[in-house]
């Protein structure tokens, strides 16, 4: 809970920092004039992302797609929504997922826990992204799921309670609806560097929040049956942008000339 709380604050925080950069960088000082532009280059960008991410417990693989769209002249700052494919494998022999607290605190002690063996689950959701491009090479981005489905194989499972110590095997498995407003099912949310090597193709690294969720077949204890795992994973991806218009709308990479004249000059 806490390092969600974090997250969500460190998310929040980078969307006002895009914001701030986004208005500075299109303020006009009076120190040169832009007039000449040789073509007008589409503001919609296309990118394909493929990521791999690990962490303690779980490790992640997504595949997205996101139409980006640019503010402004420099069109350094981008949002757009687009479709991401998330899977999560567990990468030790049973991965905990913690129940609702019985008591209004962040100590696990009062959250019941379903060991779920070699957990492997996944999700098609919509997200919103966005993106600053620092300067011709370097950006940095942010993006969340929305909303979509989940899926996965049943799993057996070992529920542990908090309380009592009292213990049953039983079966698990991933919740078909993913929402955000609620936190439900399979979320990947992601904050992340980029560097591009040309107007193709850009290598990212950075830090995934990733939510997943199994339910049980019925109300064990603490009238529950959900139960989720909050983890925190490094990841690197590249990315791909195919099409020509987009191709050639990053700064400096651009194939045309601005021509500038000094105030008092025109």
């Amino acid at each position: 809970m806490i390092m969600k709380k974090l997250f969500s604050k460190l998310f929040f925080i980078l969307l006002g920092g895009f914001a701030l950069l986004f208005v500075c960088s299109n303020l006009s000082f009076g120190q040169t004039v832009k007039v000449k532009k040789s073509k007008t280059i589409s503001h919609w960008q296309h990118r394909f992302t493929l990521t791999l991410g690990v962490g303690n417990e779980l490790g992640a693989a997504s595949l997205g797609y996101a139409a980006m769209y640019g503010f402004g002249e420099s069109q350094r700052f981008r949002i757009g929504g687009g479709l991401r494919l998330n899977l999560a494998l567990g990468i030790t022999d049973s991965v905990p997922y913690l129940s609702k607290s019985y008591k209004d605190t962040l100590d696990n002690s009062y959250r019941d826990c379903l060991l779920v063996e070699k957990p492997f689950l996944g999700s098609a959701n919509l997200g919103f992204y966005m993106s600053y491009d620092i300067n011709d090479r370097w950006e940095i981005g942010a993006s969340t799921d929305l909303v979509g489905f989940g899926f996965g194989s049943k799993k057996n499972a070992f529920l542990i309670n908090s309380l009592t110590a009292d213990t049953l095997s039983t079966e698990a498995k991933p919740r078909s609806l993913v929402q955000l407003p609620k936190v439900r099912g399979t979320l990947n949310n992601e904050i992340f560097v980029g560097y591009k090597f040309n107007p193709r193709w850009r290598l990212r690294v950075g830090v995934q929040y990733l939510l997943t969720e199994y339910l049980t077949p019925e109300k064990f204890f603490n009238d529950r049956d959900e139960y989720r795992n909050n983890a925190i994973l490094g990841f690197i991806g590249i990315t791909f942008t195919p099409f020509n218009n987009d191709a050639v709308n990053c700064p400096k990479f651009k194939d045309e000339k601005i021509y500038y004249l000094k105030e008092g000059e025109m």
